[in-house]
């Protein structure tokens, strides 16, 4: 630690796992959701320490606006099992909240590339180059540090990102550190409404870039949250002329993928089973149904490729049935430990592709970070944030946002952030 210790506090939402309250949530949670951000849940609004600088590379920074990601909603619900391996990476009590942008307040003496007052995004990934271990790993050299080998070593705490460790703080706080390796600036023409965005825009834009589709393939993307606005906003800022699908089970959500270039919509409700959702999609696309035991179906027909942008088992299994036979799935939300019907992996001969978070990626004849490639699309117009930053709240109502987030067909919200005035 290099001295920059203070004992100034500051209001926070934070995360940590007791056994009790996680059992007493996942049982009254279904009956009551918003029991997961009562007095009885993991996520617990509190008065923390400001983090100190862990070395003189790091900057300390002020947060202007820190979104609500869908993975950060997935385990304040517990959706996500308690054995997964995000688990193994993070350490608690964390101080949620990787989306962000925020304003440099101090530097470390060795920085050199920043100072106060820059306005910033801020890449989460606690990686190599940010924990100062050399030389760096394989991932790391190749540009892959989401899939660096260091997240549990080197001199630092646990954590894999911002967010989700016990030391950098989150922007669910006014304030959080970052090492000055995770900077980027935010240019003049972006507002702070769409810098909040940049994040997960790129981990849209990252899984276009793991497979892009081919101007003559039928692509589906199942769900329309920003993710799944995301990849079809990529395909189209990258040229893509490919026929877009996409299916949702929010009439409003689907309309507002149009503005994306999405051009048939499939929606279907949350109670229909597994051969009326099949059906309803095979009646769109010329496939066909066929009934097997214990309300299985199989899929015959389908899309060249489908992009899932749910994460969950079911939306995986529907993707894999909804794949055309040597067709490709790209997985884009964050999965978990669930069951998965992969039959059509072998049977239909499936090419699976993973996509987590952000790269160094080969754009043109550059290789740029995905936030740099973001800037860049939306500096030439190619790509349109505006808006989609629906609702703005102070953390002490961070159970209001909660709520507009669990209703978005009363609230209509697309990305809702905390701001921190």
């Amino acid at each position: 630690m290099d001295g920059n210790r203070t004992t100034k506090m500051m209001p926070a939402l934070v995360y940590d796992l007791n056994a009790v309250r996680w059992t007493v949530c996942k049982v009254a949670g279904w009956v009551v959701p918003k029991v997961f951000w009562s007095n009885f849940s993991n996520l617990r609004p509190r008065s923390v320490p400001v983090p100190s600088l862990p070395s003189e590379h790091w900057v300390r920074l002020k947060t202007v606006l820190g979104g609500i990601c869908g993975t950060d909603m997935m385990s304040i619900m517990q959706r996500q099992h308690p054995a997964s391996i995000l688990q193994v990476f993070s350490s608690f009590p964390a101080v949620l909240g990787h989306e962000n942008v925020a304003v440099v307040e101090e530097a470390g003496s060795k920085v050199d590339q920043w100072q106060p007052g820059d306005r910033v995004v801020v890449e989460p990934t606690l990686s190599c180059a940010t924990r100062e271990i050399k030389p760096i790993c394989p991932q790391c050299k190749a540009g892959h540090f989401t899939l660096c080998s260091n997240f549990r070593t080197g001199p630092l705490p646990v954590g894999y990102m911002i967010g989700w460790n016990s030391f950098t703080g989150g922007s669910w706080a006014p304030y959080f550190v970052a090492h000055e390796s995770q900077l980027y600036r935010v240019p003049d023409e972006i507002s702070d409404e769409e810098a909040v965005l940049v994040d997960p825009m790129a981990g849209a834009l990252h899984a276009v870039l793991r497979y892009k589709p081919a101007d003559n393939d039928t692509v589906l993307i199942l769900g329309a949250g920003v993710l799944g606005m995301g990849v079809a906003a990529a395909i189209r800022a990258l040229s893509g002329k490919c026929r877009l699908w996409a299916l949702d089970f929010d009439h409003r959500q689907l309309e507002k993928m149009q503005r994306f270039g999405v051009e048939e919509m499939i929606c279907v409700d949350h109670a229909d089973p597994q051969s009326r959702r099949y059906k309803k999609v095979a009646e769109r696309v010329n496939g066909r149904v066929i009934p097997s035991k214990f309300g299985h179906q199989a899929f015959i027909g389908g899309f060249d490729v489908v992009y899932d942008c749910v994460g969950t088992g079911k939306s995986l299994t529907d993707a894999l049935k909804y794949a055309a036979p040597r067709s490709t799935v790209v997985e884009v939300g964050t999965s978990q430990i669930t069951l998965v019907d992969t039959a059509p992996l072998w049977f239909d001969e499936l090419n699976l592709i993973g996509a987590n978070g952000r790269a160094i990626e080969k754009y043109g004849r550059k290789k740029m970070h995905t936030y740099e490639i973001v800037f860049e699309l939306i500096k030439q117009g190619k790509l349109d944030l505006t808006g989609l930053l629906t609702h703005r709240f102070g953390i002490e109502q961070y159970r209001e946002a909660f709520e507009v987030l669990v209703n978005r067909n009363k609230s209509k919200a697309i990305k809702v952030a905390f701001t921190h005035e």
